[in-house]
């Protein structure tokens, strides 16, 4: 219980700034931040993204997403593994400040991409063509291209749905 109410605290409450030395260690190649190390300062930026295609954009920025994610279920391991094995008060100010570092880049990553994807979508949506109209014939090719956007998009949104349903377990971690 102690365990469970360490991470609520730490990852639902407002986030202050961990001290400098721990992130630190946090971060480094044996600390359980260090699979987050990469987006402690958000999302980054998609290779040649000004040459993509919405469509390819979106697809890359759920692909990039989903990594993420993996990565934050190795830190969640991670600081489960701590609990476990060493216990929660031997190592207490190592958990509280490494959940509450966990809970700042899981919400900053997270707004980020959902905000992307909100963009991305009203860019994709405008630009599908419509597959038919009322004195028009079908246009196949349009009808394909917006079935193909639609599952883009759904796959998305999906990501964002199974990021917010993490997000529940990863501030309730121990509990």
């Amino acid at each position: 219980r102690l365990a469970g109410l360490i991470f609520f605290v730490a990852a639902g409450t407002g986030v202050s700034q961990a001290d400098d030395t721990t992130m630190t260690e946090g971060y480094s190649d044996e600390g359980c931040l260090a699979p987050i190390a990469a987006y402690k300062d958000g999302l980054p930026a998609l290779d040649g993204a000004e040459k993509l295609s919405v469509e390819d954009k979106m697809i890359k920025t759920t692909a990039m997403f989903r990594e993420v994610m993996s990565a934050f279920r190795k830190v969640q391991s991670c600081h489960q593994s701590i609990i476990v094995n060493d216990g929660v008060e031997d190592n207490f100010a190592e958990l509280y400040t490494g959940t509450r570092e966990t809970g700042r880049v899981f919400d900053l990553v997270q707004t980020q991409f959902q905000s992307t994807v909100e963009e991305l979508s009203a860019s994709a949506l405008t630009a599908v063509e419509p597959a038919a109209g009322a004195s028009a014939e079908a246009n196949l090719a349009a009808e394909a291209q917006t079935f193909n956007t639609m599952d883009i998009l759904l796959d998305s949104y999906l990501a964002i749905e199974q990021s917010q349903e993490f997000g529940k377990t990863l501030k309730k971690i121990g509990g």
